[in-house]
């Protein structure tokens, strides 16, 4: 499991960043006037010409890393409580909720600083092609690819904490790990609940495929369980995303606010969960939580 885990973790962040990149840039709203109100295809297309195609990968390199570690210890941490001490049975089991939720307050002191990194590394260009638009005449913009003023995640993470100390790697980290128990406590237990019902349903195909409720073949088909475990991993990740989505987007919000790279730029005036979710609510409404 934690083998499993960790591989998931490399490859699900490499397939899916260009598309974090997208949610996160529709998710808050940074962008400029050429690029509102675009949808997330054309938002890509639209990131990929002005910004390079280097760009859907800026700061990969902290989800790359915390990622792995997370997918690993969230295995390990769900398996250990789920045997020791909640006992969770397979099905819909709110046990499996709960071992899943125990590893949370782990999760969210890895993934805080990483989400925030990323966050301002995904933002940095739309920063930086404001600056340039203000500094240029409007025939020029097109000619010049954006550029932010972080050349990397380790650039940016010491950029800031010289500026302002090691707590402000933790900017949202009450939501960040609200969202972390949030999500892995749903998707434990839509997990195991998915994998007994695809399950059943595959043993019943099995079945009819064999026109014999007593062939061997019926009673523990091995491609039954097999599948199931994906299928359920897929749909349980879904549910997960689809209940704790607005958490995500308030948390952006939060983590995606400008900082100031020195004391001198500027003073750091920074809003919370509460505010953010305030000013969505009063601005693009309801939906405007599942933007992205």
């Amino acid at each position: 499991e934690a083998i499993g885990g960790f591989a998931a973790g490399i490859v699900g962040t490499l397939l899916g960043f260009p598309l974090d990149l997208v949610k996160t840039r529709m998710q808050t709203q940074l962008s400029s006037s050429a690029t509102k109100q675009l949808s997330a295809i054309s938002l890509l297309s639209h990131i990929l010409r002005s910004e390079g195609i280097s760009s859907i990968y800026k700061g990969v390199g902290p989800p790359l890393l915390s990622l792995s570690i997370v997918n690993t210890l969230s295995f390990t941490s769900y398996s250990y409580f789920r045997q020791n001490y909640f006992h969770g049975q397979d099905g819909w089991d709110y046990n499996n909720a709960l071992s899943g939720m125990m590893g949370a307050p782990i999760f969210g002191i890895v993934t805080t600083p990483e989400c925030l990194l990323k966050t301002q590394m995904q933002l940095d260009n739309v920063r930086g092609e404001r600056e340039k638009g203000k500094k240029l005449q409007p025939n020029q913009i097109q000619q010049q690819k954006s550029r932010g003023k972080f050349t990397s995640s380790f650039h940016c993470a010491r950029t800031l904490v010289s500026s302002h100390g090691l707590r402000i790697l933790y900017t949202g980290h009450v939501i960040n790990t609200i969202r972390e128990a949030a999500f892995v406590g749903t998707y434990f237990f839509c997990y195991e609940g998915y994998k007994s019902e695809f399950r059943k349903l595959l043993l019943g195909i099995d079945k009819q495929i064999w026109n014999n409720a007593d062939s061997p073949n019926s009673h523990d088909a091995p491609w039954s369980t097999t599948l199931s475990i994906p299928m359920a991993g897929g749909c349980a990740g879904a549910t997960g995303w689809a209940l704790t989505f607005p958490m995500d987007c308030v948390r952006a919000g939060v983590q995606g606010q400008p900082i100031p790279s020195s004391q001198s730029t500027g003073q750091l005036k920074k809003k919370g969960a509460l505010e953010i979710l305030k000013y969505l609510l009063e601005s693009k409404g309801f939906t405007g939580l599942y933007a992205g």
